[in-house]
């Protein structure tokens, strides 16, 4: 195949991206230029959840915040680092784009959880236990005491996207094994733009109930579709949400955006 040829492939492929992307923005309710512009203040807003006996985290920034559609290449980035893992057991799952290892020796961590937390980096950012592991970075509340969770890091932001994760289980203060998935380098595939504020996000998607508690807000990216062998990622607002009766936690996604909910689960996690 020529460069003439690739490149006319590579053209055609990010202008179906762009139109694509294109149509999304149009079909948005929300004024990206001018996200913040609404009636209500944020002010009302809190006083509003407040009324409703719904906790909002005190360190909460009303800052604008702004963010990319980001494109990852799907490979299978994973499948040729198994030769160099040569401290673990690893086996590749190419349906999932999974990787699978176990230590070969015993690991044990120390029962102070600071210094466990050190041992479980220092094991993670080893080539030869762990590929990539330099780009993910720990994500404490998706963890608990016998898993380690991981999300992948990019130059633009967190992955919070199942194929875009490690994590690492423990027991009886002993690394077990892990699971990790990766996407690969991202890059934007349009320009920057500005995002909706939180509190907006949470009040226009109307789906916190009475007598819950925001423990966590974090802007990171999810999944938004796949295109020609790419995958799409638009940013995302991650919202933890504690029943004060159950406390039980749930993990609301919300496009940073248009302020829909892209997904909810639900943990009962003892930390």
């Amino acid at each position: 195949m020529d460069h003439k040829r690739i490149e006319w492939l590579f053209f055609i492929v990010f202008l179906l991206i762009d139109i694509y992307l294109g149509i999304e923005i149009l079909r948005s309710p929300v004024n990206l230029s001018g996200a913040d512009t609404t009636t209500r203040s944020v002010a009302s807003i809190r006083s509003e959840m407040k009324s409703d006996n719904i906790d909002l985290p005190d360190k909460l920034s009303n800052a604008p915040a702004s963010g990319y559609y980001l494109a990852t290449k799907n490979r299978n980035y994973l499948s040729n680092k198994i030769d160099a893992l040569t401290n673990v057991n690893a086996r590749y799952s190419k349906d999932e784009n999974v990787l699978y290892a176990a230590p070969k020796m015993t690991t044990l961590l120390d029962k102070n959880p600071k210094k466990a937390m050190e041992q479980v980096n220092k094991f993670k950012n080893d080539p030869k236990n762990v590929p990539y592991g330099k780009e993910f970075k720990y994500e404490p509340d998706m963890s608990s005491e016998d898993n380690y969770v991981f999300v992948q890091t990019t130059d633009y932001g967190e992955i919070y996207a199942g194929s875009a994760q490690l994590s690492i289980a423990v027991k009886d203060h002993q690394i077990i094994n892990y699971a990790e998935s990766y996407m690969g380098p991202a890059s934007p595939v349009r320009e920057l733009q500005s995002t909706i504020s939180a509190v907006r996000a949470m009040y226009t998607n109307r789906e916190l109930t009475n007598n819950s508690k925001v423990t966590q807000i974090k802007l990171g990216y999810s999944k938004l579709t796949e295109v020609r062998g790419s995958t799409i990622l638009l940013p995302t607002w991650l919202v933890w949400i504690e029943n004060k009766t159950t406390k039980n936690i749930t993990l609301k996604r919300v496009n940073a955006y248009t302020a829909q909910m892209l997904q909810s689960s639900t943990y009962n996690i003892e930390k």
